[in-house]
């Protein structure tokens, strides 16, 4: 069983960081596309290839994480479902802002009260200021927040905060008793797209394979990028607290800020930076 460490190192904080920026990346893909249920069916759909040539390599996780990865997978098919949703109808900055700005709090006080983990008084700060600079990203995303409510795609955001912060915290343990981080991001990116790819290809699978054979290469692209990302997450969860990694992870609400205002031109700059202040202050608090 793989136990986390008690301190969270340079190179952890580091590679969590390039993971929230790969995380926002491949969001901002499917943000781009012109179909975005088929070009998300697509990227899960190459991901799972991609995990299935990895499992030739790395084997099979522990049965002990059998549980975890059979949970985190049903949670991760309704995520798939309601990410189509998402981008159907929001920016980049202000669906994403939500989905993944509550999520680190859930998590949090879950791991605390739940599993027992404990956080120092610096951590807390830090997942405090993250917390603070994400509501002010969202106040100034170009979107009022009550569309969070009132829109399909925001309501779709709030309930996909919910399963980012399940499914973190199952993972965070799977992962542990895995005896391989590696092959348990593989099993479970294998399954992650089966409902999804079943219901389009008995929908149309005709369309589905038209845009494979035209953007196949876009796919795998997006499936390189979100695999790596959640592979990174799930080892830095090997190494330090659960809900410390995944406050950390949520820095890529930043990315996706500027992403969604240099690239889509949504929202306001100047005061998303000034609340990636308030993000890059709890990140070193973590860290301390």
């Amino acid at each position: 069983m793989l136990e986390p460490g008690s301190n969270m190192g340079s190179g952890v904080v580091l590679a969590v960081l390039a993971a929230a920026l790969m995380h926002a990346s491949w969001n901002a893909l499917i943000r781009g596309a012109p179909d975005k249920r088929q070009y998300t069916i697509l990227m899960h759909t190459c991901a799972a290839a991609l995990a299935a040539v990895g499992l030739c390599f790395t084997g099979w996780p522990s049965g002990d994480s059998a549980p975890f990865i059979a949970a985190s997978a049903l949670l991760h098919w309704a995520y798939i479902a309601l990410l189509m949703r998402i981008y159907d109808g929001g920016q980049l900055a202000v669906g994403y802002v939500a989905m993944r700005g509550l999520a680190p709090l859930l998590v949090a006080l879950v791991s605390v009260f739940v599993l027992n983990e404990s956080l120092s008084a610096w951590a807390w700060l830090g997942v405090a200021a993250i917390l603070a600079g994400v509501l002010t990203i969202a106040a100034f995303s170009g979107q009022p927040l009550a569309l969070l409510v009132r829109h399909r795609s925001g309501r779709a955001a709030l309930l996909n905060a919910g399963l980012i912060a399940a499914y973190t915290l199952l993972d965070g343990q799977g992962v542990r008793l895995s005896g391989n981080p590696l092959a348990y991001v593989f099993t479970l990116v294998l399954l992650d797209p089966l409902v999804v790819l079943t219901l389009q290809l008995r929908r149309n699978p005709a369309a589905l394979l038209a845009y494979a054979r035209r953007h196949w290469a876009l796919g795998f692209l997006g499936a390189s990028i979100s695999t790596g990302a959640y592979g990174i997450v799930l080892w830095a969860m090997t190494q330090a607290p659960i809900a410390v990694v995944a406050a950390l992870r949520e820095s890529s609400v930043v990315f996706a800020v500027l992403i969604g205002s240099l690239w889509f031109k949504e929202g306001r700059l100047k005061p998303g930076l000034l609340a990636a202040l308030s993000v890059a202050l709890g990140v070193m608090l973590l860290k301390g």
